[in-house]
């Protein structure tokens, strides 16, 4: 997953700052940069919360992948709120590419998950059912 996300991210980041930069000078560069970052920050923390929980029950994984979804919600809040007054950065192109670099984040995960296999039903060994003693 992530290094599909990467590949992707580095085809569109460029463009998007490149594109960025010259319809709107430095401030575009700038707004596409924290747009791209922002995409990049949200997608490493999905990546660190899948493998964290690799080895771990489907209910914890869950639990965790939830929790992380409240995390990048209070951390996108936080950030707006910490940018909401600086003039540095082109808002509309902060919002843009923010948009299109969580979308293709998005879109990536959801593919990985989609083409992966994982097991609907636990292995019969595995449940420790009928691994009573044979007489």
């Amino acid at each position: 997953m992530l290094v599909q996300a990467l590949l992707v991210l580095a085809v569109v980041v460029p463009l998007a700052v490149l594109g960025s930069w010259l319809a709107a000078g430095l401030p575009g560069l700038w707004g596409a940069l924290l747009g791209a970052a922002l995409g990049a920050g949200f997608m490493l923390v999905t990546v660190v919360s899948v493998l964290k929980t690799a080895s771990a029950s489907p209910n914890t994984t869950f639990a965790v992948i939830v929790g992380s979804w409240l995390v990048k919600a209070i951390a996108l809040i936080g950030v707006l709120f910490l940018i909401r007054d600086m003039t540095f950065y082109s808002r509309p192109v902060f919002g843009l590419v923010a948009m299109v670099s969580l979308l293709v984040v998005l879109t990536v995960e959801t593919l990985v998950v989609l083409r992966g296999r994982s097991l609907y039903v636990e292995p019969a060994g595995n449940s420790g059912a009928g691994q009573g003693k044979v007489r």
